[in-house]
C-alpha cells in the first residue's frame, strides 16, 4: 500500500489530506486515518468485523457517505476500528469491511469526538493516475 494520509488544522477542526494509487487505497486511508483521530489504531486488537455499504451520486458524496459509515460504526456500534479493507467501489458505491473490537473506554484511548464529515472544501478525485482528497472532519 502507497496510500499516505497526513491531518491538517483547519480553525477548530482537522482536515485530512490522502493520496493513494487507487480509489480503494484512498478510501482505506482516509477512513484509517479518521479513525486515529477518534482512537488510535494501534491499540486496538482486532477480533471481529462489521461490513459497510454506500451509495451516492458521485465520488466526492461517496467520500463523505464512506467516511460517515465508519463514523458510525464507531459512535453508533461502539466500534474501535483497527483496519479497514474496501472490498468493492465504483464512482457511486462502495463496500468495506472493518476490523476491530468493541469499543471500550478502560482499553482504548480516546482522543476526540468527531461530530461530522463535512462537505466543506471537499475535493476526492483521480489526477493523473494519482486519487487524492482532502477532508474536514467538523470536532
Amino acid at each position: 500500500m502507497s496510500g499516505r494520509c497526513e491531518t491538517f488544522d483547519h480553525t477548530a477542526d482537522v482536515g485530512l489530506s490522502a493520496h493513494a494509487d487507487s480509489p480503494e487505497e484512498l478510501l482505506e486511508v482516509l477512513a484509517e486515518c479518521m479513525c486515529d483521530q477518534v482512537c488510535p489504531r494501534k491499540n486496538v486488537a482486532p477480533d471481529s468485523e462489521r461490513e459497510i455499504s454506500v451509495e451516492a451520486p458521485d465520488f466526492e458524496a461517496l467520500t463523505v457517505d464512506f467516511l460517515d459509515a465508519v463514523l458510525g460504526a464507531i459512535q453508533i456500534d461502539r466500534f474501535a476500528v483497527a483496519s479497514v479493507k474496501v472490498t468493492g467501489v465504483t464512482q457511486t458505491s462502495a463496500s468495506a469491511e472493518l476490523l476491530g473490537t468493541d469499543l471500550d473506554p478502560r482499553r482504548h484511548e480516546i482522543l476526540t469526538e468527531i461530530k461530522a464529515v463535512t462537505y466543506h472544501e471537499l475535493e476526492a478525485l483521480e489526477r493523473g493516475g494519482q486519487w487524492t482528497a482532502r477532508v474536514i472532519l467538523d470536532l
